[in-house]
């Protein structure tokens, strides 16, 4: 009986429907909210987290209308889980960059030269994340966190919808 309930609970298009009201709601906060405070900024790692958000929303909302069976259920689910992946690896090196900020304001090309020495394709990566040092600006804060480390929340919580939508036993089809 509580499978049942589970499954209920946590159906594949109440899941996308989260993920979609999720994404979306935090691209629309920082499109209208952030936008006016954090203009000025020009960051790459802020680019490719919104970039994540963006193509983790699209994905949502075509996974809850088209509603397939297990087949693309679990391709939708692996795309997302994938841009979730991308999305916290970013978040984490921008908190990770910021932790440092004040002991070297260099610290956005630390480890990177190495990385892309021994990997050549990696130079376009190298480019896009070391070019800009104004994301270390942490001057927003939302109850003691600073924006990065409320990201980085929100796609661990991303990643959990993703994960339960890749690992969940799939049902008939419902409406909802």
């Amino acid at each position: 009986m509580k499978q049942k309930i589970d499954n209920a609970l946590f159906s594949y298009r109440r899941l996308n429907l989260a993920g979609f009201f999720l994404t979306g709601s935090a691209l629309s906060y920082a499109s209208i909210a952030l936008e006016q405070q954090l203009s000025s900024i020009n960051c790459s790692l802020c680019s490719i987290v919104r970039l994540c958000l963006l193509c983790m929303s699209v994905l949502f909302f075509i996974a809850f209308v088209h509603n397939p069976w297990t087949f693309g259920q679990r391709f939708y689910a692996l795309l997302n889980w994938l841009l979730s992946l991308a999305g916290l690896a970013a978040a984490a090196r921008h908190t990770w960059l910021e932790s440092f900020q004040h002991a070297s304001p260099t610290a956005c090309n630390a480890g990177i030269e190495t990385l892309t020495a021994s990997l050549p394709f990696l130079s376009d990566v190298h480019i896009l994340l070391a070019e800009q040092h104004d994301c270390l600006d942490n001057s927003w804060h939302l109850l003691g966190f600073t924006l990065s480390q409320v990201t980085l929340g929100v796609f661990i919580f991303l990643f959990l919808i993703t994960w339960r939508l890749l690992t969940r036993r799939p049902e008939p089809k419902l409406l909802f």
